[in-house]
């Protein structure tokens, strides 16, 4: 990983993602932003994938934001 300093002081957060299960004609998918997976061929599949993603996510930005203060 780089190291440095941003210039122009803290860099803008980042706006939280949030992951939702949507149907697909060939079963279910996880959306963030205007990405999807592949579709899960059931819902609880893609219930459980999205909450994997986002608590990773979550994780993630929690990290960013503590190295940022």
């Amino acid at each position: 990983m780089m190291q440095g300093h941003v210039e122009g002081g803290a860099a803008a957060p980042v706006p939280p993602r949030r992951y939702r299960v949507v149907p697909r004609a060939s079963g279910w998918a996880v959306a963030v932003n205007k990405a999807t997976t592949r579709p899960l061929s059931d819902r609880a599949s893609a219930e459980r994938l999205a909450a994997r993603l986002q608590a990773e996510g979550d994780r993630l930005n929690r990290d960013q934001h503590r190295r940022t203060q």
